[in-house]
């Protein structure tokens, strides 16, 4: 047994989004780990007064979360998320551990319902879509197959 002993605190919950990008929420930060230039950025619950959710700019459903801090900073959590669902989960989490976070948009958990609800309706028009033009196809594939023994 060593001297050293080290305790990590585990986190509380865990968003990934992208390969070796994550928002680790702990009792006391949110740490957001695979960033290029730092490494992980540490914020301190404390120091956060809102949390900004908007569509990203080439490719809306990669979305920025960017946080108002208490010095009347803003700085970018994330750019690029694309895991609306975990992130969802992860907001009463936040708003238990900071009880005057407000929501840009207020709604936001509502919002991220919506978007999910919206793209896999699409998902599902698209496959069925899909679905429905093979079978189309191999209706008139077999259509044209009896006709064609008719007149032989």
């Amino acid at each position: 047994m060593s001297d050293y002993n080290t305790t990590r605190e585990e986190p509380i919950y865990v968003v990934r989004f992208g390969i070796g990008q994550e928002i680790q929420l702990y009792r006391n930060e949110l740490i957001v780990t695979g960033q290029e230039e730092t490494g992980a950025q540490h914020t301190p619950l404390s120091v956060i007064k809102r949390l900004i959710l908007t569509p990203g700019e080439p490719t809306p459903s990669k979305l920025i979360l960017m946080a108002d801090l208490t010095d009347d900073n803003t700085i970018v959590l994330a750019e690029g998320m694309t895991n609306a669902r975990d992130f969802r989960a992860m907001l009463p989490h936040l708003e238990a551990l900071i009880p005057d976070l407000q929501l840009d948009p207020p709604d936001m958990g509502e919002q991220l319902r919506q978007a999910l609800n919206n793209r896999r309706a699409w998902t599902l028009t698209c496959y069925g879509a899909i679905a429905l033009l093979c079978i189309g196809l191999y209706l008139l594939y077999l259509i044209v197959a009896y006709l064609s023994t008719l007149h032989h």
